[in-house]
């Protein structure tokens, strides 16, 4: 009984210190959302999502959104990956430039800037992430969304110099329509002419003057230039045209009643009849256009064999008369290339020396424009001014025909040849210095270097004239 009442005695006491602690003991209150900035989390998962759209979800955390953004995203990666490590650049540029392809890129590239600007907005402002926008966060999205942007406005910009070199090169409209596809078992033959225009002269000339044939089969290019002062080319009506031949161009275009095919059409008819084989598109190149094309590759690199001074070179881009160039290796601007190919009147010069160099520049272009990417930067440069240099009727379906054969074809496949003695005689009428053609001869010499596709061209150099043997003087015989 003792024990209980002190058992009993002692519980109130007990109650006391809980009801003490009880009435002064905070009441329990609900959490809180942490509403300090996040920003460099929120900055991070958005320029994730900026490179790559999906990625920024992942680091979120957010599987479903970074599977819906990252699977087509891997998908496109990877076909543009396989297109390009299996596809020479050349090739892809011939397909990029044509119309349809174009508009299809430029829709893309928007179609592109729209999902990478979407991913990187979700990633920003995933509501999972709790804490509210500073303005850090607010500067940093903006300096992402430019980050973004800028690449897709500069590759818009190349895409619409590229339609508009396109149509200064093929004409409105060029490629709208699907043109039949060219035959490849046969020689595509196609007249170059350079126009020497300048505000001096009275008439436009064509000074330079080759016909380019590609064989398709052999994989092989043959250049074989013509000089400018051939007379007596026979017409592709059976007539003749007296005069020189770089004249002919102009004169059918100011008779359109004679001829009223046009010039350029004229002077490919008469150049075909000349070499007896069938010339089937033209390419006109325009002095001030090469300048250009030369500079936005970064100029080209010549090993002159010969120097030479011309004393009366109209100094066209130097502001002086005259030019001079050394033997060896040489690095040319624009100005400087142009000087080495409408260079004729220097000692032991001749018509036939100067299309020679036309040649090698034709090939160093070729060359620096196929080496080591350096095409890639040089793009919207080199498509404004190769819209300002030529104007040509060769079908667009050809572009990546012709694109993928000079890509494969190494220098060893160009065979270059210049129309010279003996083949020619010069002399001299009322149209000045002339050269009078051997047509028998120069059909016979076209036969070998246009040959048949698959079948290697045989290259024509004149033959040396054989020197006869000096007469013995007459010796007594010594014996040894």
């Amino acid at each position: 009984m003792a024990d209980r009442a002190a058992w009993s005695h002692a519980s109130p006491p007990t109650r006391s210190r809980r009801s003490t602690v009880g009435a002064h003991a905070r009441p329990l209150q609900p959490a809180q959302p942490d509403r300090r900035p996040i920003d460099l989390r929120r900055l991070f998962a958005a320029f994730l999502s900026s490179l790559v759209p999906g990625l920024g979800q992942a680091f979120n955390r957010n599987r479903p959104a970074a599977s819906w953004f990252l699977i087509p995203t891997v998908i496109l990666v990877t076909l543009v990956a396989l297109l390009v490590v299996t596809t020479a650049p050349a090739i892809l540029l011939a397909r990029a430039i044509e119309p349809r392809a174009l508009q299809g890129f430029l829709v893309l590239n928007v179609l592109i800037l729209v999902w990478r600007l979407a991913a990187l907005g979700q990633a920003f402002l995933d509501p999972r992430q709790p804490g509210r926008t500073g303005r850090l966060g607010l500067v940093g999205l903006v300096a992402i969304v430019l980050f973004t942007t800028v690449p897709h406005a500069v590759a818009n910009s190349w895409g619409s110099t590229a339609s508009a070199s396109f149509a200064r090169i093929f004409g409105p409209g060029a490629g709208a329509v699907a043109a039949p596809a060219p035959d490849l078992t046969k020689r595509i033959n196609v007249l170059v002419t350079g126009i020497d225009k300048t505000p001096w002269r009275t008439a436009t000339l064509t000074d330079s003057m080759m016909v380019v044939s590609l064989d398709p089969v052999g994989r092989t290019l043959t250049i074989v230039s013509l000089p400018r002062d051939l007379v007596g080319v026979p017409l592709g009506n059976g007539d003749t045209y007296g005069p020189k031949l770089n004249s002919l161009m102009s004169y059918a275009d100011r008779n359109p009643k004679e001829f009223p095919q046009g010039g350029i059409k004229t002077l490919s008819a008469a150049v075909g009849a000349l070499l007896g084989i069938p010339i089937d598109y033209y390419a006109r190149l325009d002095f001030d256009g090469f300048v250009k094309v030369v500079d936005s590759v970064g100029g080209i690199d010549i090993d002159v064999k010969d120097g030479f001074t011309d004393p009366l070179y109209d100094g066209l881009g130097f502001n002086k008369v005259g030019y001079t160039i050394s033997a060896g290796p040489h690095h040319f601007s624009g100005y400087e290339a142009l000087a080495y190919a409408r260079s004729r009147q220097a000692n032991g010069e001749s018509d036939f020396k100067r299309a020679d160099r036309q040649q090698e520049i034709l090939v160093a272009i070729r060359t620096k424009m196929l080496s080591g990417g350096s095409l890639f930067w040089q793009v919207p440069a080199l498509l404004d001014a190769v819209g300002d240099l030529v104007k040509t009727d060769i079908p667009v379906a050809l572009l990546p025909t012709l694109a993928s054969i000079a890509d494969e074809m190494g220098s060893g496949g160009i065979t270059r040849t210049v129309i010279r003695s003996p083949l020619v005689r010069s002399g001299r009428n009322q149209y000045g210095s002339i050269q009078i053609p051997d047509l028998k001869a120069i059909r016979k010499a076209a036969d070998g270097l246009f040959s048949d596709p698959g079948t290697p061209p045989t290259p024509w150099e004149p033959k040396a004239k054989a020197s006869k043997a000096p007469a013995a003087s007459p010796r007594a015989s010594v014996a040894p």
